[in-house]
């Protein structure tokens, strides 16, 4: 866990003083919706939350649901994006097809993950800010219920609840020892 904090701390921080620091928008990724290559600089100056996922991950089919959920309750206030990793583009395809993601969907490049160093786990989100700095990152399913606010404090904007539509399956909840079958 050490190992990843420090090269965390090396990609958010700056490399020297006459450098700029690292710029997440600074790459060119192969979309999974097709055969194009993306540039990030197209993301730049809207803040983004970049989730990491792979193959076989049901935490991060779960998570890229409750972000297509919070793009529409924040419509145009943040920019999600895919990067898919740890797999053949033929395995990410399959997954791309699977979590079916109403944003942009990218394979992560192999300079892209060197930049990133190990990742402890998907799903691994980033909040990047309009400039491609890493602000903070959030490790592991996070519901769009708590990402909401964690996004709204980050970036600074307020999103729309009134749009969010949750089942009345969603909201059904079992005291201890009821049966829930």
């Amino acid at each position: 866990m050490r190992v990843w904090l420090a090269l965390l701390t090396l990609l958010f921080a700056s490399t020297g003083a006459a450098e700029a620091p690292i710029s997440l928008y600074d790459f060119e990724l192969r979309s999974l919706a097709g055969p194009e290559r993306i540039n990030l600089q197209h993301f730049k100056n809207k803040p983004s939350l970049m989730v990491l996922v792979e193959p076989n991950c049901p935490w991060c089919f779960r998570q890229v649901r409750a972000l297509n959920r919070l793009l529409h309750t924040c419509s145009q206030q943040f920019q999600p994006i895919g990067l898919g990793i740890n797999g053949s583009r033929k395995a990410l395809l399959a997954e791309y097809r699977k979590l079916r993601p109403e944003f942009p969907t990218l394979q992560a490049s192999r300079q892209l993950r060197q930049a990133l160093g190990d990742i402890p786990g998907t799903p691994f989100s980033l909040l990047v800010a309009p400039n491609g700095k890493p602000l903070r990152w959030l490790r592991g399913y996070i519901p769009d219920e708590q990402l909401q606010p964690i996004l709204e404090q980050s970036f600074g904007f307020t999103c729309d609840n009134t749009s969010q539509e949750t089942s009345s399956i969603e909201r059904l909840s079992f005291a201890p020892g009821e049966a829930q079958g």
